[in-house]
């Protein structure tokens, strides 16, 4: 057995995975004490130090790199997307500080550092006066955590989609952060869904990941990416819209809440063909999105691993 493949298997080993899950959860549940005691620009100021550490380590530099090439073929130079990649890992390390303390801040400092339109709040209040329930679909944009605390502090009765962590104990940590909101576990629980949103309720979801064998393949930025259809689906099951929305991080680190698109669950053609039509259209509102904002994605994701 080589060295390589000893280290790995001593690695994977059911002791040594508890004992370096339980240090991530110790340090992570310490940082979390911390952070909320501090002010929003020095979380800010932290936050941007722990990107840059992350960006010069080289953790997923490569990686980041290739996304945003397959992305930006021949839109962009080299150089412009090293300066875009930085800044990803910069607005990457600021949303893990901001995160731990969204729950412990007041209205009176959560609104000072995030902002919408009223037209836009009206939006959501007359989709929900349909009595069909809303699907808030988001991506991992910017402090994407925000939209959990964002709903709840506008009385909206939400529920939060969420895979359940590989660490058992940070699993804990991330319960009471989105605590104001149900969580519905996305390997277990999908029954709920239809169910709520049928009682007119919200769920909230992101929209953006892999979904390797479960998904469809659909195109972003120009390349096929598997996609999960659950959104369109729970949209078409109940009868309730899809507002595509993200928070995107203004100049002075504050966060706008923005739609991009409603999206109305209108029957054309067979089930599978309407599921795909929905989120292939879901995909482009990400895009579109994303050809704004690049540096706030989290590029470093294995997004087209499929089609690799």
């Amino acid at each position: 057995m080589s060295g390589q493949s000893l280290l790995r298997k001593i690695r994977k080993h059911p002791v040594v995975t508890t004992v370096r899950h339980y240090c991530v959860y110790l340090l992570s549940l310490a940082s979390c004490m911390v952070v909320k005691h501090l002010s929003w620009p020095m979380v800010v100021r932290i936050g941007r130090v722990f990107g840059w550490l992350a960006w010069t380590s080289g953790v997923w530099r490569n990686r980041t790199m290739e996304n945003l090439r397959r992305a930006f073929a021949g839109e962009k130079s080299d150089a412009e997307l090293l300066r875009i990649a930085r800044r990803v890992y910069e607005n990457f390390g600021i949303t893990s500080f901001e995160f731990p303390m969204l729950p412990a801040m007041t209205d009176e400092e959560f609104w000072r550092v995030c902002f919408y339109d009223q037209a836009d709040i009206d939006h959501m209040r007359n989709m929900l006066a349909k009595g069909k329930g809303v699907i808030f679909a988001s991506a991992h944009m910017a402090n994407w955590e925000m939209l959990a605390e964002f709903g709840a502090r506008h009385g909206f009765d939400m529920s939060i989609l969420y895979k359940p962590n590989s660490n058992p104990y940070m699993a804990r940590i991330w319960h009471r952060l989105r605590g104001h909101n149900q969580l519905i576990d996305i390997t277990r629980d999908l029954s709920t869904v239809v169910r709520r949103l049928r009682d007119n309720r919200v769920i909230c979801l992101l929209f953006d990941e892999n979904a390797r064998s479960a998904g469809i393949e659909l195109p972003f930025f120009g390349r096929p990416v598997s996609t999960y259809k659950g959104p369109a689906y729970f949209s078409l099951r109940s009868g309730c819209p899809i507002l595509c929305l993200y928070f995107v991080r203004q100049s002075d680190n504050r966060l706008r809440y923005v739609i991009e698109r409603t999206i109305w669950p209108e029957r054309k053609g067979t089930l599978e063909e309407d599921i795909a039509r929905i989120m292939r259209e879901m995909n482009q509102s990400l895009e579109i999105m994303l050809r704004k904002h690049p540096e706030q994605w989290y590029w470093f994701y294995k997004r087209w691993r499929s089609a690799d």
